[in-house]
């Protein structure tokens, strides 16, 4: 009796502590969802999937231009998340907010409840996730990566907690399909994992359970063959294929990181940090996370980065901080060991220049020398939440306004550089070329600056606010390689009628038409798309150049 007596307080206290952890793990979420509801926008390439998703309810199929068949967008699964609020909503700028702020905090939610090991490393995590510019950012814009987020924790939650369960490796191989059905380049942040559970659980069972868990991913693949006549997205092409020199490539991937730690250092310094800690406490179960960041960002490195700052960043990121909530990060068993290491995250952020809480002016250079924007800063104006207004034409963009009037003129063919907003205004029945390719199929498979006719485009230029006043700048932004529009070829399709000049390359086009216009099931469409698998026609593209970059090439922004 007397020893209960004595225990109690001891109890109360203890009782007491962990109703205060929680309490501050419940602040930390709920300070979370209020940075990136404050912080949330949407970028112009957001608007290029919502214009599919808005043909696609509508009744115009999966397509950006509704008279061809093209994939336009990298991530089928948040495309057809989308499409599914889009359905019930029929309103796309709140819809994909709420969307994207809901999917990062319960992907944010699950990590700190159900990975990180204690709720001071889940509160300590969440200070790092808010902290980063780039996670907070992109846990909005539109795209992708709040779906990413969320895939990312299910499929370390199921490696942790459930080894011993039946279906383990059918559902690692269901989450990891999912994500690579969300976009096809974060296959790599998962691939060593499942290589190395495949090698635990050898055998045909494994292999046939992760096959099955990459059923949604290759049903996709099937319809996608089917349906677009190629296995990859049109950006794929319009990216990767441009003649453009693999070392030039390199040393922008190695300018798109210093651009990107200039832009937010913490993710650089949490994931070096994570590589530490894993030696250290020899944490070798994390190994395989590790060396799939590693091979995310080489694949980062080679393809030469982007043009968004701190973008392909954030994934590796989290996967840092998680490994560090879960497994890495030391036992602080004293509350002044806790304090400090919250005070110098916060330490890092006020002192570093450009860090999310630098007190400080910032640049106010929203694009550097190497092309690499702030995105976020860059459409603040236009289309964050806090500035919504409602008695105005939301977003505020001139692109948006553009698109309206092009759609008011009756306008059919209209050449543009950035084609989201614009497109989204201009609605289903503007067909617009996209001279950075992103929408067009043949522009796709032109090299980079071939065959401009700077006439032309200067002509398309007083049209269109994007491509006005071209800076003399790099010869190639990544992500915007300029395309020429073949003589002809805009007759073509205001016509119909193929009369584009060059013989060869018309010829190129009434193949490619085939497979995007043609109709699906037709024996002569599905002999191209074989011969365009193996490259038969790739010849008839050779001779075609004529200059490359006549006028600077560089455009200002998309």
């Amino acid at each position: 009796m007397v020893s209960a007596i004595k225990d109690l307080p001891e109890n109360k206290t203890t009782s007491m502590e962990k109703r205060n952890k929680k309490g501050l793990l419940v602040f930390s979420l709920a300070f979370f969802l209020f940075i990136i509801t404050k912080d949330a926008w949407l970028c112009d390439d957001a608007y290029i999937t919502f214009r599919v998703v808005d043909n696609f309810i509508h009744g115009y199929g999966l397509t950006w231009n509704t008279d061809e068949r093209v994939q336009t967008y990298t991530h089928p699964l948040w495309m057809l998340l989308l499409s599914l609020v889009y359905f019930f909503t029929h309103e796309i700028y709140y819809s994909s907010l709420v969307l994207s702020i809901t999917v990062s905090f319960i992907a944010v939610g699950i990590f700190s409840l159900y990975l990180a090991r204690s709720p001071l490393l889940a509160t300590l995590g969440i200070t790092v996730l808010a902290a980063s510019k780039s996670f907070v950012d992109f846990s909005t814009s539109g795209l992708e990566n709040p779906l990413t987020y969320l895939l990312i924790v299910i499929f370390m939650l199921v490696f942790y907690r459930s080894q011993h369960k039946d279906h383990y490796v059918f559902f690692l191989g269901l989450v990891a399909g999912l994500a690579t059905l969300n976009r096809m380049d974060t296959l790599l942040l998962f691939l060593p994992t499942l290589i190395v559970v495949f090698y635990q659980f050898p055998g045909w069972k494994s292999a046939k359970a992760l096959l099955l868990g990459f059923l949604p991913f290759l049903c996709w693949e099937a319809f996608s063959l089917c349906y677009y006549g190629f296995l990859f997205p049109n950006t794929a092409y319009a990216k990767l294929d441009t003649g453009i020199d693999r070392a030039q490539l390199l040393s922008h991937g190695i300018g798109y990181f210093v651009s990107s730690f200039t832009f937010d250092p913490l993710p650089f310094v949490i994931i070096a940090v994570s590589v530490l800690f894993l030696f250290e406490r020899s944490a070798w179960q994390d190994l395989p996370f590790l060396i799939g960041i590693g091979l995310y960002l080489l694949y980062t490195l080679v393809i030469g980065g982007d043009f968004m700052a701190g973008r392909f960043l954030t994934e590796p990121f989290l996967i840092a901080v998680i490994l560090l909530a879960h497994t890495s990060f030391p036992s602080l068993k004293s509350k002044s060991k806790w304090i400090m290491a919250f005070a110098i995250i916060l330490l890092f952020e006020i002192v570093v220049p450009n860090s999310r809480w630098y007190p400080l002016s910032k640049s106010n250079i929203l694009t550097d020398q190497r092309g690499v924007t702030d995105e976020r800063a860059f459409y603040a104006d236009a289309t964050a939440l806090v500035k919504v207004e409602h008695i105005t034409l939301w977003p505020n963009s001139v692109w948006l306004r553009e698109g309206l009037q092009a759609r008011l003129s009756g306008q059919h063919v209209v050449v543009r550089s950035t084609i989201g907003l614009f497109g989204f205004g201009a609605g289903p029945h503007v067909h617009i070329v996209d001279i950075w390719a992103l929408g067009d199929p043949l522009l796709a498979r032109l090299p980079e600056g071939e065959g401009r006719d700077s006439e032309s485009i200067q002509r398309w230029a007083e049209d269109d606010s994007s491509l006005a006043n071209l800076p003399a700048l790099p010869p190639w932004r990544i992500g915007h390689f300029t395309r020429s529009i073949p003589a002809g070829y805009l007759e073509t399709l205001a016509s119909g009628t193929n009369v584009i000049h060059d013989k060869q390359l018309a010829l190129y086009y009434s193949k490619l038409q085939e497979i995007t216009r043609g109709p699906l099931f037709s024996i002569q469409r599905w002999i191209d798309i074989w011969k365009f698998s193996i490259g038969s026609y790739d010849y008839l593209l050779k001779h075609y150049s004529s200059g490359i970059n006549q006028i600077g090439g560089f455009l200002p922004h998309s």
